[in-house]
């Protein structure tokens, strides 16, 4: 039985490159973080947890692929 018709789904979640807003430094992210993540030469922060996707403090540049 062929099954070519069954689309296989894409996941919602990505990784994202982000800007930080006090230094601007460029920095990958996940979208869907659980944890605090920190800016790597100020230490703002970037990304805070929520119950699905992270809230995202800085500039999306784009996707990382």
């Amino acid at each position: 039985m062929k099954k070519d018709h069954i689309e296989i789904p894409k996941p919602s979640s990505k990784f994202q490159k982000v800007n930080c807003n006090e230094c601007g430094e460029l920095q990958v992210v996940y979208s869907h973080a659980s944890q605090l993540v920190a800016c790597n030469s100020c230490g703002n922060t970037i990304a805070e947890p929520t119950g699905s996707k992270a809230k995202i403090n800085g500039k999306v540049s784009g996707t990382a692929e």
